[in-house]
């Protein structure tokens, strides 16, 4: 990690370079990109920081190969570190069991969420006290028949529309009676 270059190609595609003449391109549009980026940056400690959490998360709780686990790490951190803010978009998702009172755990970084039409597994990237950034870990999940995401795709939601992945089950947090109608 410690030679790892980030870049960007053509100031459209952001890209890795892992070793000399090693590049692993991230599958990201550039429109989730931050503005204005530079044409190469090193990978820093905050970088290695997140990209190890990731990995060890993946690690213990993933059924992916090494190569997977890799990759969904690296894509992780790129995020962080350049992912542009995106507004919330709640309303392609079904309500799940969590709320202000009873929250998301923060040690669970594998989520679903259900379109309705679907439900599909997610990572979470970023988490604050409202909102989740997450991203696509199946290899696709159509939203409502007409828009579709791809692995690595992301989308922000409010922590209210998270539900429990089993990729990492959760403890029942409460009577599913208290579940919102």
């Amino acid at each position: 990690m410690q030679n790892w270059q980030w870049s960007f190609r053509d100031n459209q595609q952001l890209v890795i370079e892992l070793d000399r003449n090693i590049f692993q391109p991230l599958r990201f549009k550039r429109s989730l990109l931050r503005d204005r980026l530079p044409e190469t940056v090193s990978f820093s400690m905050d970088d290695a920081s997140q990209f190890q959490r990731f990995s060890d998360y993946l690690d213990t709780y993933s059924a992916f190969s090494a190569a997977e686990q890799f990759d969904f790490a690296l894509h992780a951190c790129a995020l962080v570190r350049f992912g542009k803010l995106m507004l919330p978009q709640s309303w392609y998702f079904k309500f799940g069991e969590f709320d202000d009172v009873h929250p998301w755990p923060t040690s669970h970084l594998f989520c679903a969420l259900d379109s309705g039409l679907e439900q599909a597994d997610f990572l979470i990237i970023e988490q604050d006290d409202r909102c989740s950034l997450c991203m696509l870990v199946d290899e696709q999940f159509s939203l409502d028949g007409i828009r579709t995401l791809q692995r690595f795709d992301v989308v922000r939601v409010l922590n209210d529309r998270l539900q429990v992945s089993l990729r990492h089950p959760l403890p029942v947090v409460y009577d599913a009676t208290q579940q919102r109608a």
